[in-house]
């Protein structure tokens, strides 16, 4: 059995080779590498493309290092019958700080304080619109793994959670209420905080528009580490500027980078970090354990973990 991987140090390809000593690792230098390589092989671990795919005339099982995966369903894949399994889980932890941090921020409005720190501004403690999330309320689109983690982090602090979710059944003591998304509205009028936390789908593109702004609470602050697409930028851009909502915390956005002279980036109600939410020191050690995991499982013959339906896209 074959394992086709990029370029990787010494540690991991021997913590891969100890896990199943059957396995014969490949390893690609270059996307040319790789396609002269893939012929005969398994399972790739890594990003992979439609032309790799086609050239893999023995391949099974595709492992990828992100929880995202709509990047990867081309016709090639999706109509075949190679496993695609993702990174689902290895990312909740951070990603949950970074929204807790965004929610922070506005919370205390550190937001309008880096730019007076910028200026050498002393600000007035009365021109500051601080408010306490203890108590507020967080509506969650999507109570995925990180959605799930976003929960339990917000809950901590006092915040009341609901959420909308296509396909999600369980629901923890600390979600008060879970709904479908033909709910989203009835969520997005009662929540303080909204959080995108559902991947980039056909039907969930571009789902926080014009008429999702107008549900939302004029003191409300949108949140998405998820992907841009998922938010009509240009509806959000408009919504901010006529206040109808708060702010917005994004580290994703349309396209990344965002173009130097987007009104995004001189608006006091937005803070924008780098699609930086995933980043973790821990989250290759993470990512490690689930794919050595799997690998195991494929060799075995047992059902994979993270297996992403190719139709659904998640």
């Amino acid at each position: 059995m074959k394992l086709l991987v990029p370029p990787m140090d010494g540690r991991t390809l021997k913590q891969l080779r100890e896990a199943v000593p059957t396995v014969e690792i490949v390893i690609a230098e270059s996307k040319d590498d790789a396609l002269n390589k893939v012929v005969d092989v398994d399972a790739i671990y890594g990003p992979v493309s439609s032309e790799l795919i086609k050239a893999g005339k023995k391949l099974r099982w595709v492992q990828v290092t992100s929880a995202g995966v709509e990047g990867y369903l081309f016709p090639e894949l999706v109509e075949s019958d190679i496993i695609l399994t993702n990174a689902k889980g290895v990312y909740a932890i951070h990603i949950a700080e970074h929204v807790m941090a965004l929610i922070l921020s506005f919370g205390r409005a550190i937001n309008i304080l880096i730019h007076r720190q910028r200026d050498e501004i002393w600000e007035s403690r009365a021109n500051l619109p601080v408010i306490e999330i203890n108590g507020l309320t967080l509506g969650i689109v999507g109570l995925g793994g990180i959605g799930l983690e976003v929960a339990k982090s917000a809950h901590a602090l006092g915040m009341r959670i609901l959420a909308v979710d296509p396909t999600q059944t369980y629901q923890p003591d600390y979600v008060e209420n879970l709904w479908r998304l033909d709910k989203l509205h009835d969520m997005l009028k009662e929540a303080d905080f909204v959080t995108i936390c559902c991947p980039l789908t056909p039907q969930t593109r571009q789902m926080m528009s014009t008429e999702e702004f107008k549900c939302m609470k004029p003191t409300a602050y949108l949140i998405n580490i998820a992907r841009g697409g998922i938010v009509d930028q240009e509806a959000l851009i408009k919504a901010l500027k006529t206040k109808e909502i708060a702010g917005a915390g994004l580290d994703v956005t349309v396209p990344e980078p965002l173009p130097k002279g987007n009104p995004l980036w001189q608006m006091e109600n937005v803070i924008i970090t780098p699609h930086m939410a995933g980043q973790s020191p821990l989250s290759s050690r993470r990512l490690m354990k689930v794919f050595t995991e799997n690998l195991k499982r494929f060799v075995n013959g047992e059902p994979l973990l993270n297996v992403v339906d190719k139709k659904l896209g998640y």
